[in-house]
């Protein structure tokens, strides 16, 4: 499968030690995986990211390109995709953590149920993994109620529903 190597070559990158070249190469994966890949390998996208590792700039470009694939792959299952990889930003990646639940928050719009697709994925996930998720995204309305009260409301309001209707309104995989 051509992602797998384009996968094991970016994870290899991710570093980048300031090599102009390097950043290039990686942002031409990221956008080939963005153009082509499936929604399967955004918990490999997840893997790439570390706090004291990946390049903030280039981390920044591949959680646009989780985006990127999940608005090109349907993002009920992008959002079970991501549900699986993101406990395995915990602890060694929890910025990107904070920064990429903002981005799902603030990508939220009419067409594009981030939230409640996220809230429906998390589900699948063991109790301890989604209450880390559901930490993090109180955290971010705590720190800046004024940006995300509401997202996170609808959040907390969909995580809810589909907590009493046990229901996941979205195809399995």
């Amino acid at each position: 499968m051509p992602d797998r190597k384009l996968l094991d070559e970016l994870y290899q990158m991710r570093d980048l030690a300031g090599n102009e070249d390097d950043l290039q190469r990686f942002i031409d994966i990221l956008n080939e995986l963005g153009e082509k890949a499936s929604a399967d390998v955004i918990p490999d996208l997840c893997r790439m990211l570390e706090d004291d590792v990946i390049e903030p700039s280039a981390a920044g470009d591949l959680l646009e390109t989780i985006f990127y694939i999940s608005d090109r792959c349907g993002i009920d299952e992008s959002m079970r995709y991501l549900a699986l990889g993101v406990p395995g930003l915990f602890p060694k990646a929890e910025g990107w953590a904070v920064r990429l639940h903002r981005m799902l928050l603030n990508a939220d719009r009419p067409g594009h149920p981030y939230i409640q697709a996220y809230s429906f994925a998390l589900q699948a996930l063991p109790a301890r993994a989604a209450r880390r998720i559901i930490n993090t995204i109180l955290e971010i309305k705590r720190m800046q109620p004024t940006l995300y009260t509401g997202k996170v409301d609808r959040f907390k309001d969909s995580l809810a529903r589909s907590e009493e209707t046990g229901e996941d309104q979205s195809a399995p995989y």
